[in-house]
């Protein structure tokens, strides 16, 4: 009985921190979409999009990155 009480609490906390990641997300989704409505056309680079956007930047390689933006989708970019 007793496991099966612990087996059940590890899923609840387990449950509730993967609900917690997308709330998290849902409110950066929500703030990314504000911000791009604030903007008309992007027509050139703008860098306080690009840093409220893009959390890190990774290379893959020399032909390759990969931007990882704040809602955590991660786009790849063949140079």
């Amino acid at each position: 009985m007793a496991l099966e009480m612990e087996s059940l609490r590890s899923k609840r906390l387990a449950y509730t921190k993967i609900e917690m990641e997308c709330k998290d997300n849902y409110s950066r989704i929500r703030e990314i979409e504000r911000i791009l409505n604030e903007h008309e056309i992007i027509e050139k680079f703008n860098e306080e999009l690009f840093r409220v956007l893009v959390e890190k930047i990774r290379v893959v390689s020399l032909a390759e990155v990969e931007f990882v933006l704040k809602t955590g989708v991660v786009v790849r970019e063949i140079l």
